[in-house]
């Protein structure tokens, strides 16, 4: 006869039965471990929205004086635009010689520069770094999708100003013969300084087109300058540009953004 085949061992089962204590011990510690962790969620979006808010409010502040400034800009084109002419029909007529045409406010800037200049550029100091950091940061998914919108659009503008402005300062440094005066004007000189001039012209339309562009933004954001402070700027403006300083048209500016910011 064979051998009976062994059978296979029986496998013990048991069941762990905690006590009641231990299980409400552990029920405890879960929830509390949830409930920390939704304060500490709590506590986040508190510091984001808190964050948002102040990124807001110092981006708004940066908003209105680049508006002010862009406004001064733009009331001061007529000036930049004549000088461009003025430079261009001076070099048309020059025959033999060209004589020193320096910018004629240069004693009225608070900086004196070693040499004179042809044309001036409107330099102005404009300011970003809040409205970037709001864009940045974890901050933004707090704001409106349309005002995020609108928020990148300004922050587009103010840099392309930004470098407008640097290409119409690099642009006027061309310029410098003009201011200097040539002794010996040939066909040559004309034309390499007529396309300086251009390119110059090119800069200065480019920097107050986007100007405008920015005083859209403002007006659709509801943020503008102080009136009051607008007329004062604009004046002084005048005293060290002339007469060219189109006051009237900046002030229609700052007002259309104050009517839309009330």
């Amino acid at each position: 006869m064979s051998e009976a085949e062994p059978q296979p061992a029986r496998r013990r089962w048991w069941r762990w039965r905690p006590d009641r204590k231990r299980l409400i011990e552990l029920v405890i510690i879960i929830f509390g471990v949830l409930i920390a962790l939704g304060l500490e969620n709590s506590v986040q979006e508190w510091r984001w929205r808190q964050e948002g808010r102040d990124l807001e409010r110092l981006a708004r502040q940066e908003l209105e004086l680049n508006l002010a400034q862009a406004i001064e800009r733009i009331a001061v084109d007529r000036c930049l635009r004549e000088r461009v002419a003025f430079l261009a029909a001076g070099l048309d007529k020059a025959t033999g010689s060209y004589a020193p045409q320096p910018f004629p406010h240069d004693e009225h800037n608070s900086t004196k520069l070693a040499l004179p200049r042809a044309y001036q550029p409107m330099l102005r100091p404009w300011r970003s770094a809040s409205l970037q950091r709001l864009l940045a940061t974890e901050a933004s998914k707090r704001v409106s999708p349309e005002r995020l919108l609108l928020l990148s659009q300004v922050l587009f503008s103010v840099e392309s100003i930004a470098r407008g402005a640097g290409e119409e300062h690099i642009a006027s440094g061309r310029t410098l013969p003009l201011a200097m005066g040539i002794p010996t004007m040939t066909p040559e000189i004309r034309a390499d300084l007529l396309a300086d001039l251009g390119e110059l012209d090119r800069a200065r339309s480019g920097v107050e087109l986007v100007a405008r562009r920015l005083t859209d933004r403002g007006a659709e954001l509801g943020v503008a300058p102080d009136p009051a402070e607008m007329r004062q700027r604009l004046i002084e403006l005048r005293a060290t540009w002339g007469d060219c300083v189109d006051i009237a048209a900046g002030m229609a500016l700052s007002q259309r953004l104050s009517d839309r910011a009330t």
